[in-house]
């Protein structure tokens, strides 16, 4: 097979079936801070923006810690009405939660997050390392809508 091929993964159910309960939950608000940045909006996960200007060849401090072979959930709200197509690197996820419709066996590497929107994902920690969490939006990403996972 292709090498982006993956085979089914046992550790997640089967489409329709109902997720298992994660081993630690991470809530997440995404907001926006109308022309905080030399008039561009800046964006932030739980009140934080990441921080861009000088971080070439500085790495930001992680704000999610986790523990390798566990099973995460992220807990998304979006708190403004732009539409978000987020990220987790190197990682693979299961929708657990979108717009209030529970589902499980979804998997996905983005997932678009609407305006006042509420998704949940589940991904295991099984790939360790710095792991970065972001919005496809390249202006969100560069005005703060980033963060980072790591393991420990």
């Amino acid at each position: 097979p292709p090498p982006a091929f993956r085979l089914p993964d046992a550790r997640f159910p089967k489409p329709g079936a109902k997720a298992p309960e994660p081993d630690g939950t991470f809530h997440m608000t995404f907001a926006k801070v109308h022309a905080a940045d030399a008039g561009c909006n800046r964006w932030t996960i739980n009140g934080v923006a990441f921080p861009t200007e000088g971080m070439f060849g500085k790495i930001a401090p992680a704000a999610f810690h986790l523990q390798q072979g566990r099973r995460y959930r992220v807990r998304m709200r979006n708190a403004s009405d732009d539409i978000h197509p987020v990220h987790l690197h190197r990682h693979i996820f299961e929708l657990t939660n979108l717009a209030g419709r529970p589902t499980a066996g979804v998997m996905k590497d983005v997932v678009m997050v609407g305006g006042y929107q509420q998704c949940d994902f589940d991904f295991i920690a099984d790939d360790p390392g710095l792991t970065l969490f972001h919005c496809h939006q390249q202006l969100h990403m560069d005005f703060g809508f980033m963060t980072l996972f790591d393991y420990v």
